[in-house]
């Protein structure tokens, strides 16, 4: 698997890519644990139909868990902690035949369509007044969405719409991956 789209993703997403092993700030490591665990958890309570229960609390919505960063990070648990969540991820494509690679690709393309990619586009790069929220292709964005940006990302302009925690939204042109023709072939 290629992260080169996740690397233009999170280019658009305006998150820092790193090219050494780095600790990062305290903002980018809660990132970090709510994607991963989010993920996670939703691939456990949605996909595998178990409830996980924290101290007798179960454990319902994956994205009702809050992420506080308190501790000193520790580089060598963070690449044992990820290798051990890689290794998993192909355990469970193994042992319930997951067509990941290609599962894997049609999520980069997907996710990176949270970016409405403006090939027309005559201005510069900025950060848009709600008026110019439409980007000239009549687009809309979900109430949550606090500012509109162009960006330009080798060479192209998209445009992409942000919450007050700084979360990329799906824009109306948005549409969920369709991975019914992998199960459908399974």
């Amino acid at each position: 698997m290629d992260s080169a789209k996740i690397k233009t993703f999170m280019q658009l997403a305006g998150q820092g890519v790193q090219q050494k092993l780095t600790a990062g700030d305290p903002k980018t490591r809660a990132l970090g644990a709510q994607l991963l665990l989010s993920e996670v958890l939703e691939y456990v309570i949605r996909g595998l139909g178990v409830i996980p229960h924290i101290n007798g609390v179960p454990v319902t919505d994956p994205e009702a868990i809050t992420y506080e960063p308190t501790n000193s990070p520790d580089t060598e648990e963070m690449v044992d902690g990820l290798a051990d969540v890689a290794y998993t991820m192909y355990w469970n494509e193994c042992a319930f035949g997951v067509p990941l690679p290609q599962a894997f690709e049609l999520v980069c393309d997907n996710n990176l369509e949270k970016f409405v990619h403006l090939p027309s586009w005559n201005g510069e790069a900025r950060v848009l007044q709600p008026n110019e929220w439409d980007c000239g292709v009549n687009v809309s964005w979900p109430t949550e969405v606090t500012h509109v940006e162009v960006l330009k990302i080798d060479g192209e302009f998209y445009a992409v719409g942000k919450d007050l925690r700084g979360k990329v939204r799906k824009p109306s042109s948005y549409k969920p991956v369709d991975l019914s023709v992998l199960v459908a072939n399974a």
